[in-house]
């Protein structure tokens, strides 16, 4: 509970060249996520609070995306001010794969 008391939001300003990969990856080396005990965690990265790109969980050893990881960040801004809003989507324990395969699909996974 601890994490929760401060607020997670920042803003970031990368080149709008930057792959999406690479920002994930940043995030996850500075170890954004929290750790769940028993090692079982799912999130969603979504976009602008609403579009998957991608699933991460504690047991996988890299995200796994719904979208082309090489694409710019840029080219996925929706704003008026070509700003990107990225979000991780706390999932439970949920099964990630089965979580992959639902948004795959264009379900959202039962939480």
């Amino acid at each position: 509970m601890g994490d929760d008391i401060l607020p997670h939001a920042e803003t970031t300003e990368l080149p709008t060249e930057t792959p999406l990969a690479d920002v994930v990856g940043r995030l996850l080396e500075r170890h954004f996520l929290a750790t769940i005990a028993g090692g079982r965690a799912t999130w969603i990265l979504v976009a602008d609070g609403r579009r998957p790109l991608a699933v991460v969980a504690q047991q996988w050893a890299e995200p796994r995306f719904l979208v082309d990881p090489a694409l710019p960040i840029g080219s996925l801004a929706t704003g008026r001010d070509n700003g990107l809003s990225l979000m991780f989507r706390y999932w439970k324990q949920h099964d990630p794969d089965h979580v992959l395969a639902e948004l795959a699909a264009g379900r959202e996974p039962v939480r």
